[in-house]
Parts: structure tokens; sequence; C-alpha cells
């Protein structure tokens, strides 16, 4: 603190300041000076006395009495208020804020030493209510402590902070905003994520929408306190809740993105609040707005795709084409934002097109025909993923219309791909396309013969097309096909093109007609897939390629999510770690089941009535009846045997090094009617070390 220092009385005037010769006319409540906001004012303290009460705060050694000065103000607004000395006195100096009468004074808050402020000077802050009239007393750390200084009330900012204020946008410029002094609108909020206020300091913008398109508003990341967002069509009194929104995942501190669709000419209000009252601050906010307008929105003006050709589209401010026919695939909202293209192969062959890279779940239709007089030649909604890939048989010189849109109105940032078949790169092993692990969609239309016979299918050579696929370690691979729309055939080797060695063949392992194969790859090694068609069959293709522990013998039936459950195995195979872990995914939600496991691969439908199928019934199956699992909301199970105490028909056992074990999952589910019944998932044989 600050040791007293002694200055010489002010007999003159600065501007700004209330001082007298020999008197200080503020030194009382009773005679506190007008104190205006936003404008430095000057004081003394040199010839003040010490008035009553004490100030209710002093630092360490400070005096709860010294010559003090008063001002009085009445707050205009419910606001966060900041008086300050801080650098601008010549002593140190305290400050208390007051409420009430004189003589009945509440203290509102009070402050002594605010850091970074030069001379142990002040910063003092409060909440101001509206109507309120308050008194500031300036004092000194302790008696001994005046002399001069400025200080200056900070009074509310500017609004907005009615919706009658709202201040105008600039769409896709982040626009400023600060509800720190905001007050709290009348009209609630219409969401408020659990424990929060539907009323809190907000503020208002506004914008008037240029086009029809999806609209976003979003803090997300930009603002300093936990953010809500709505939005209002309509007139200030008479608001209309368009979207509201408290929290959006993925976005610090709590701040918030809200999307709604944007009609053309529409005026928007924009507020922005808090998670409760008390959450307040600084921030930005960013409006996107229309994106650019899309030149092949009609069939008459739809632009030429090329062989092997890409094209970036977005689809967002498209129309629907009411003149000409709904897509014939895809469900309701059928006419939906859609947008042309054309293509015309030069010879007969075979056209491919998809969106695969799209950021959004598309539709795709291929016409015969012109503008007026089309005729739908193919249509896809979804292959093997949430885009589409459609193929049909194209006439040499033939001009046909390919048209794009979203499932159920969807929209956003795409592509679309073309090229025709007679082109495929992958029709020979020598241009077989790389593969990873996940999911691959792809069509063997206009394929030929490669004159490589798979040993498991009649005729299954023809229309084949290939893939090579590189093992990241040693490990068990599966290739899946189900989900393909043709009779497919395939078969994997290892070598080169010129040696092809045949490790596994399957025609229809799969779900249906689809193949299915699994076998032990050694990491680095490079397979080649060859995937063709029973009997020269041909279409739209999905495969999926899964690296891990074991073979699986055989699939899942299809249960109540509408797809099979699939088992993992994962961890160590050593039978000295013990930490082999089971893995079923795709379950229903909150299902209850356990594992069984066998030496034997024995296949039993339907057993007592269940749904799916046991794919390893033997007189030595052993259940894990002990550990049921519940697959709770993610419908998943993980259960980890232990290999030292394996149940059995005939009492525990050890699994030793060199043994192989059949695991499968049993399960609960609903039929189609809602009536129980029961499921397998995938079977998985795995051999111990």
């Amino acid at each position: 603190m600050n040791s007293p220092s002694i200055l010489s009385f002010l007999t003159t005037a600065v501007a700004g300041s209330i001082l007298v010769s020999g008197a200080v006319a503020q030194d009382e409540c009773a005679s506190a000076a007008a104190l205006s906001f936003d404008t430095a004012t000057s004081f003394d303290t040199t010839s003040a006395t010490p008035s009553a009460p004490d100030f209710s705060c002093m630092a360490g050694g400070g005096t709860a009495t010294s010559q003090d000065v008063w001002f009085t103000f009445t707050s205009p607004a419910d606001y966060m208020a900041l008086a300050t000395t801080c650098g601008t006195a010549s002593y140190d100096t305290k400050m208390e804020v007051y409420e009430g009468a004189c003589g009945a004074l509440v203290s509102v808050a009070c402050n002594d030493d605010t850091s970074g402020c030069a001379g142990f000077t002040t910063d003092l802050e409060f909440m101001a209510t509206a109507g309120t009239q308050y008194y500031l007393r300036i004092g000194g750390w302790q008696l001994g402590d005046f002399g001069p200084g400025d200080v200056l009330l900070v009074g509310p900012p500017a609004p907005p902070y009615e919706c009658v204020d709202a201040a105008e946008i600039v769409v896709d410029t982040l626009t400023s905003f600060d509800t720190t002094s905001a007050t709290v609108s009348a009209l609630p909020f219409s969401c408020a994520a659990g424990g929060g206020d539907l009323n809190s300091q907000d503020v208002w913008l506004k914008f008037t929408a240029s086009a029809d398109y999806m609209a976003q508003a979003t803090t997300c990341g930009t603002a300093s306190y936990d953010t809500k967002i709505e939005i209002y069509e309509g007139a200030c009194g008479a608001l209309i809740s368009v979207a509201c929104n408290d929290d959006t995942s993925g976005c610090a501190g709590f701040t918030t993105e809200v999307d709604w669709m944007a009609v053309t000419g529409t005026e928007y209000f924009v507020r922005i609040g808090g998670w409760q009252l008390g959450e307040f601050g600084p921030g930005q906010v960013l409006v996107t707005g229309a994106p650019a307008a899309v030149s092949n929105d009609e069939c008459v003006a739809a632009i030429a795709l090329s062989n092997g050709g890409m094209e970036m589209f977005d689809n967002t401010l498209a129309t629907n084409s009411a003149s000409d026919p709904d897509f014939s695939c895809g469900g309701v909202a059928a006419n939906a934002l859609d947008i042309w293209y054309t293509i015309t192969p030069l010879s007969d062959s075979a056209i491919v097109v998809d969106t695969f890279g799209s950021a959004f779940d598309t539709r795709l239709e291929i016409y015969s025909g012109g503008c007026g007089a089309l005729v739908s030649e193919a249509c896809n909604d979804d292959s093997g993923s949430l885009q589409s890939m459609v193929s049909i048989a194209g006439l040499a010189g033939q001009t046909y219309h390919v048209r794009v849109a979203g499932f159920s109105g969807n929209s956003g940032v795409g592509q679309v791909n073309a090229m025709f078949a007679d082109m495929l790169p992958n029709d020979d092993c020598s241009g077989a396309i790389a593969v990873g692990v996940g999911s691959t969609s792809y069509s063997n239309v206009g394929a030929t013969d490669s004159l490589v016979d798979m040993s498991c299918v009649f005729n299954g050579e023809t229309s084949d097309v290939w893939f090579s696929y590189t093992a990241s370690g040693d490990c068990d691979v599966s290739i899946d096909l189900s989900g393909s729309e043709y009779d497919t055939g395939m078969a994997v080797y290892s070598g080169d093109c010129m040696t092809l060695v045949e490790v596994a063949c399957d025609d229809d392992g799969g779900t249906g007609l689809d193949s299915f194969v699994s076998f032990a790859a050694t990491a680095g090694t490079t397979y080649l897939v060859q995937v063709g068609g029973f009997n020269g069959s041909n279409g739209l293709g999905v495969m999926n390629i899964t690296e891990g522990n074991g073979f699986i013998i055989c699939l899942g039936e299809v249960n109540s999510t509408g797809v099979g459950a699939d088992l993992k195995v994962t961890g160590s195979l050593l039978v000295v770690d013990n930490t082999v872990s089971l893995d079923v995914t795709a379950l229903p939600m909150n299902s209850m089941g356990y594992f069984v496991h066998s030496a034997e691969t024995i296949f039993v439908a339907n057993p007592g009535g269940s749904t799916g199928n046991l794919c390893i019934a033997s007189f030595d199956l052993g259940r894990f009846a002990g550990n049921v699992l519940d697959s709770g909301a993610a419908g998943a199970v993980s259960f980890s045997p232990d290999l030292d105490n394996m149940p059995g028909p005939n009492g525990a056992f050890a699994v030793l090094a060199g043994d192989t074990r059949n695991f499968q999952l049993w399960y609960r589910d609903v039929d189609g009617s809602g009536a129980p019944t029961s499921n397998f998932s995938s079977a998985t044989s795995v051999t111990f070390q």
C-alpha cells in the first residue's frame, strides 16, 4: 500500500471537477454531486472529511474510514456498470456503491485495489438496475490517503437490446455483439438446455433473406459464454419463432448453431442470449447468406458430362423441376431440389454415373428422350451408402439426361461422376483397383470376361471386375458382397496376374445370392480380388472388407434394426495373455443376450423358433449364461471370456494353445409384428496360440 502523502489543496477547478475553496461540496452523501456517464469527472479528497457508514472493504492494513467524496446517478438500464479510478488518481483509492437513501444506505459493491491499476487505484463493477438511484463513494486506503483524481462511470452500451432496436446483419460476415449490459426481453426464449432459463440478457439482430435456402446463425466457438439463439419472423410484438437452439455438439463453451429454411424476401430477427440469467459477455455471430444460383437448375440447361469426368455441385438454391416427372425412387418428396446433366456415349456401352463424395443423402435418375418427354431408364437412392449409383446400357450417339437431387429435400455440396463402362479400368486383372478396409461401391455393368475361371462358380468368371487389397498385418480378413443388387461370385488370389494362386472362393455364402469369403492374410501381402456375376449377371455392387481375429463362419440374420448383428474378435489370441474380447454391434437397443461357444461348426436353422441361425451347434456347446449382457442404447456388447474357465456341458475347462473355438451371440429381439423372438449374431472361428 502507498504511504500517506500530503498534497497541496487545489484551488483551481479542472473541467468537470466540483471543488470550492476550503471545502468539498460533495463531502457527505446528502450533498452528493451528479455523476455523468462515460465522461471523466475530477475530484479532490484533500479537504474532505470521513463519512459514515464505514467502508465495507479494505485491503490489509487499511482503515474503515478515510477522507471521502460522494457522487450520485440513476441507472437508465439493467447492465453491468463500471466505476473506475484506475491509473487516474494520485493516491491509493477505494470505492463503494450504495442504493437506498442517505442515512439508510445498502452496500451494493465495494473494492479497494485492482490488479493492473497503477498506484493501487480501483475498478468497481456491479449489476445496475434500471431506474435505481446509486451513491458512489470514493476514499483512500487509510486515513491520510487523499488527493485529486478522476473517476469514470461507464454507462450502458448502445442497444440492440430489444426487437425494435435490432441491428442489421451483413450475411457471411462475423458480427460482434456484447450482452454484458443487455436487458432481459419480455418474450421468453422457446428453448433452454436442462436447467437453463427461458429469459436472459439478450441482443437482437436482423436481416432479410435474398433467396430460399438453408440458413444458419452460429456463435460456435466465437462467444465467451454459453449462448442460445432463436430466429423469428413477423413484426416486433407479434413474432413467430422459426427455430431455436441452446447447445450444439462440437461447439466449445456450449456455444450454438441454429439452422432454418429461409424464404426469399422474409425479414428474420436473430436473438442471442445466455443459457441462464447471469450468462453474458462479448461474442461474434455469423449468419450465412444464400449460395450462388444454380445454372443447370432445369433440364433444358443441363451440363454435359464427359467420360471419366467429375463435376462439383451445390443444389441448395435449386428448385423443383415441376414440369418433369417425379423421381421414380426415393420415397416421399419425390420432387426435390434437382440439377441436370447430359451424357452421350460415342459407342454402344454401359453408362455408370454416381454421386460418391457428396456431403449429403443423394438420389439419381437417368432418362432417355428429350426434356418434356423423358423416359426413365434407371433410378437409385442409396448404393451401399447414402450416395447413389445408376448404370444403363447406352447407345452410341444418344444423349441421356442425368438428374441429381437429395433424398427428402436434402441439399448441399456434392459431386457427380460419370464413366462409360466399356472403359472400365478394372475390367482385367492388370487394371485392378486398390481398395482397403471398409465399404466400396462398384459396378460390373459392361465388364467383359477376363478368362480367369473361379473354382466355385459356374460361369461366374464372366462380367468380372478386379480389385487389389494389401493386408495391414497378420490377421484374418473377411470380404462380403452382401447388399449387391445382382447374383455375385468372388475369388481371392495371391501372386500376380500371371501366376494367380486361389486363396478363397465363394458363390452364395453371403446374404441371399451374394458372396462372402474369409481367409488368413499375411502382413504386407497384396491379394487380387475377382468379382463377377453368376451366368453373366451384372449391376451395382457393394464390397465390405474387414480385418480382425478369426474367420467368419456365417453372417447374422437381419434383426429389428434392419441389419444383422456383427461379431468381431479383438485382443490377443495368446492363451497366456487371456485378453481376447468378443465385440458385437448392430444389436437392437436394450437387448439381453449371452455368448455360446463350440469346437464344431454344425449349422442349425432357426433353433427353438429363433429368427436367426446357430452356426456352431454341437454336443459340446458351452453357454456363458451366467454372463447375461445388455446392449443398452448403443446396441452393442463386449465380453472377455476367461480362457482358463470356459463353460462346457461337462464342467469348466481351459483353452490350450492350438485349440480352435467358435463363438456366437444369442440375443432377444422382436419380429415384424412386435412379437418377442430371438436371433444370433455372426459366428467367428478363432485358433488360439
